[in-house]
């Protein structure tokens, strides 16, 4: 993303919430996220940062409390929103996929593992869901370290369709870092481009595209609003834009798909 300081090789941890009663005890993978964090500050817990929704819920973990009392600060959300993190490690713990996309919109952290994320399997096996990715994006996009809890599959490649991949490049290169989806320009050329690959016959999972741009380094917030632009698109939203990209765009994109291989993890 233009003007932005690429944060793709920012090392990054997660445990994941159990499927079922058959999976090891969340505590040890808490105690395995700490010793990390602790890892990733050289030793010093005063570095550490404590993201977590209020500070009531460390009451019902010991072991976060024991941290703070070693010098770690606790960065709480303010009505659902991260608005500081610490420049050290930062542990999230028990992050909404939602949490996940605002702390990557902070530049800050020189580490993250987040504590108790969710994956496809978790939606499947609790809630009989098969819709909901939880945060797997976040995991195909960076490939963090697995701590604990059952493993959630990063995708590779990111996006499946080498075009589709071919295309967010050229978004990635278009549009300002700073103000991402929100300028009327970039907004209006990545509509195009989206309109374009779907009238060509081209499928793009909204949440691969938030993966892939994560792992093109764009902003959380810039990341979700392609999300969610491709929702609306796939819904059959017709989406008003200005003609801005040249109008054999698909087949550049297709051409460059062919002589190029998307980057494994």
């Amino acid at each position: 993303m233009m003007f932005e300081e690429d944060r793709t090789s920012v090392p990054r941890a997660y445990t994941a919430l159990p499927d079922g009663p058959d999976h090891p005890d969340p505590v040890d993978d808490l105690k395995r996220s700490i010793e990390w964090c602790h890892a990733q500050a050289d030793g010093n817990l005063r570095a550490i940062g404590i993201q977590i929704g209020s500070r009531f819920d460390l009451k019902d973990e010991p072991l976060l409390e024991a941290l703070v009392r070693g010098g770690a600060t606790v960065y709480p959300d303010a009505r659902g929103k991260v608005v500081r993190l610490p420049t050290g490690p930062v542990l999230a713990y028990r992050p909404l996929p939602q949490t996940l996309w605002q702390i990557e919109e902070h530049r800050g952290p020189s580490a993250i593992a987040a504590v108790g994320i969710t994956g496809p399997s978790h939606f499947r096996e609790t809630f009989m869901s098969t819709t909901s990715a939880g945060a797997q994006p976040w995991v195909s996009a960076y490939n963090p370290k697995h701590l604990g809890g059952p493993e959630i599959e990063a995708k590779s490649p990111v996006v499946s369709d080498p075009v589709i991949w071919e295309a967010l490049k050229t978004f990635t290169n278009m549009i300002n870092s700073s103000t991402g989806l929100s300028h009327s320009s970039d907004r209006s050329s990545v509509t195009e481009g989206l309109t374009k690959l779907k009238a060509a016959g081209h499928y793009f999972c909204p949440d691969d595209l938030l993966a892939g741009a994560l792992r093109l380094n764009w902003k959380g917030s810039a990341a979700v609003e392609l999300r969610e632009l491709a929702l609306e698109i796939n819904a059959g939203k017709q989406k008003r834009f200005r003609k801005m990209l040249r109008t054999d765009i698909v087949e550049v994109w297709r051409a460059e798909a062919s002589a190029a291989t998307q980057p494994d993890h």
